[in-house]
């Protein structure tokens, strides 16, 4: 099951959960697969947002509609 990985504070998407490692894609091709513990600095807001494998409380479904702000 594919999931989103959101920005705690603005909900922009981060990245990707697939397959028990988190799918990042940048800007100009860039593209990372890498595993748990992942830390990343909102592009949007500049919030400093952390996913451990056990505690995935900012991962939703693809298919869940979120709430925007």
């Amino acid at each position: 099951m594919e999931k989103e990985w959101r920005c705690s504070r603005c909900e922009k998407l981060l990245g990707l959960l697939r397959d028990g490692r988190l799918h990042l894609r940048f800007s100009r091709g860039h593209e990372y697969l890498v595993g748990f513990p992942a830390t990343s600095v909102c592009r949007g807001c500049r919030t400093l947002n952390e996913l451990n494998e056990a505690k995935a409380t900012t991962v939703a479904p693809v298919n869940q509609a979120v709430a925007t702000r």
